[in-house]
């Protein structure tokens, strides 16, 4: 007997970007980079296919063509299930979010673009009720994360880096999270997650494997985490909280991670909107143990503050620039983009981005170097 399943939906969508990246006393670079995302729909199931590439003229690392999502979804009553390499967003606040542990980090991409990610290969199913949702979800297993050579603007290390990711379990042991979700309107518009997680944590430390060489490392924990946000009149109040009970690991300490953070719009101002936002990021660590593991902790007792200008043109003009200032040490991460439609489908973009650290702390290790971006984004 003989199956056949026909798509009776299809939905294709590209983006490609060509643009070139100026870093300091680094050679300029030319960069092609692009996605193409599918969706394929019958009667039994969906099918997601997101296609990633990216292409350097300088630096042989930041050159491959990824399968970064591929999974099948399925809606029935009540329930949905979803199985395969999924990318997944938890998060509220918009410099960092410290809930969104179920990918690692793209570093080849942008160490500093938080969206930059990893699918990961997982199974979720939930369960709706009226104002709620209840989630299981596992991942499988745990992935290499690559890094860019020690002689590349983008890399955070003074050694060399060997992807071969070492665990204090199998690398099969699998990831366990459920989730609940609520949403209230007695006294202002709320919606709240509350995540338990048993498994590999998405934050991983470096453990020297030869003089001049060094490895990830993956340790297991029980976590904690929950997200809110409160909408009152144009502002928007937000939270995301952790905990973090490392498993049999002498070398991590236990730790909780804060942060909040209020959004508010300003419209119609000149014919502009104008959104403002401040936020604040606290580590606190229960032992003396290894700190400062991986750049996420840049965000330990920062305050970012930002805006964003829509001008409401024909072109949909946009405007962001944001500081992450970190107030023990005084260093600094200065960011500003543009981005403006010349046409129907091409959007020219640019960006400046500065950081000003101190010494000796992980954010020195990337420099201070300026990257100046200049590039055209076509979306056919």
């Amino acid at each position: 007997m003989m199956v056949v399943i026909y798509a009776h939906a299809a939905d294709y969508r590209s983006d490609l970007s060509l643009e070139y990246i100026n870093y300091d006393e680094f050679s300029d670079e030319a960069v092609l980079s692009g996605n193409t995302k599918l969706t394929l729909q019958n009667d039994l199931f969906t099918t997601n296919v997101l296609l990633e590439y990216l292409y350097s003229s300088e630096y042989k690392d930041r050159r491959y063509i990824l399968l970064n999502e591929f999974y099948v979804s399925k809606a029935y009553e009540e329930y949905s299930f979803t199985l395969g390499k999924v990318i997944r967003y938890w998060g509220e606040l918009e410099g960092f979010n410290i809930a969104d542990v179920y990918n690692q980090k793209n570093y080849l991409l942008d160490p500093f673009d938080k969206s930059a990610k990893l699918g990961s290969w997982g199974f979720f199913v939930s369960k709706y009720f009226d104002e709620s949702r209840l989630e299981f979800g596992v991942r499988f297993y745990e992935e290499d994360q690559k890094y860019p050579s020690v002689d590349e603007p983008y890399s955070p290390f003074l050694l060399d880096y060997d992807d071969t990711l070492l665990f204090s379990d199998g690398r099969y042991t699998p990831t366990l999270h459920l989730m609940y979700s609520f949403t209230d309107d007695t006294v202002a518009d709320s919606e709240t997650k509350i995540i338990l997680l048993h498994g590999y944590d998405n934050k991983r430390y470096f453990k020297m494997i030869s003089q001049n060489s060094l490895s990830q490392y993956a340790y297991r924990v029980n976590k904690v985490l929950l997200l809110s946000n409160v909408v009152y009149k144009s502002a928007i109040f937000k939270c995301e909280a952790g905990y973090t009970d490392v498993i049999r690991d002498d070398d991590i300490s236990d730790y909780t991670q804060l942060s909040f953070g209020a959004e508010n719009g300003f419209y119609d101002i000149f014919g502009a909107d104008i959104s403002v936002y401040a936020e604040y990021y606290r580590y606190l660590y229960r032992q003396e143990k290894i700190e400062n593991v991986d750049i996420s902790e840049i965000y330990d007792n920062d305050i970012f503050i930002a805006f964003r200008l829509d001008l409401n043109d024909p072109s949909g003009s946009q405007l962001k620039g944001g500081v992450l200032y970190d107030i023990k040490s005084g260093e600094q991460i200065i960011k500003a983009e543009g981005r403006s439609r010349i046409v129907d489908n091409l959007v020219l973009n640019c960006e400046y981005l500065q950081p000003l650290p101190s010494e000796n702390t992980l954010l020195s290790q990337l420099g201070e170097t300026r990257r100046v971006v200049l590039g055209l984004t076509y979306t056919f």
